[in-house]
């Protein structure tokens, strides 16, 4: 009987190790790394990011933003900047309300090398920058918009002072 109970303590222990180590190799495939793009372009070639899912924070440069129906799907590029560094996005799909010229915008993605995205970047009529080897290719694009908050401080502001 007592073979029978530490057989059990084992399997259950093997068990328990085999979980905990299924757990951490998922979780260490998916982690997303975070960048301003400043801190990003500062490092050089952006070949070590390739492949890897990453967030990109930045501010949209007035005027770079260029919206096309491109075979059915709303496609879009716009350059990110930050610090006298850019990059590139592209993207499909709908974006949030605040996304406009100078936003503030996280965008979720790929970098990958910008000849792939040559194609589209004629049919939205925008050139590839010679300088920039890679682009994002966004998924998801997060925007801030700080008018809002700005105002809703001051009717804060102005309720207090009517109190």
């Amino acid at each position: 009987m007592q073979n029978s109970t530490l057989a059990k303590i084992a399997l259950t222990a093997a068990v328990a190790v085999a979980g905990v180590g299924f757990f951490v190799k998922s979780t260490l495939g998916h982690t997303t790394h975070y960048k301003m793009v400043d801190e990003l372009m500062a490092a050089g070639d952006l070949a070590q990011w390739k492949d890897q899912e990453i967030k990109v924070h930045g501010w949209v440069e007035a005027g770079s933003i260029k919206t096309e129906v491109v075979n059915q799907e709303t496609q879009r590029t716009f350059l990110l900047q930050k610090g006298g560094k850019k990059i590139r996005v592209f993207t499909v799909g709908p974006v949030p309300d605040t996304f406009k010229d100078q936003s503030e915008v996280v965008a979720t993605g790929m970098i990958v090398p910008a000849t792939t995205k040559s194609d589209l970047a004629a049919s939205l009529k925008v050139s590839l920058e010679a300088d920039l080897a890679y682009v994002v290719v966004a998924k998801e694009l997060q925007a801030k918009c700080p008018s809002k908050y700005t105002g809703a401080q001051a009717n804060k502001d102005l309720k207090t002072k009517y109190e």
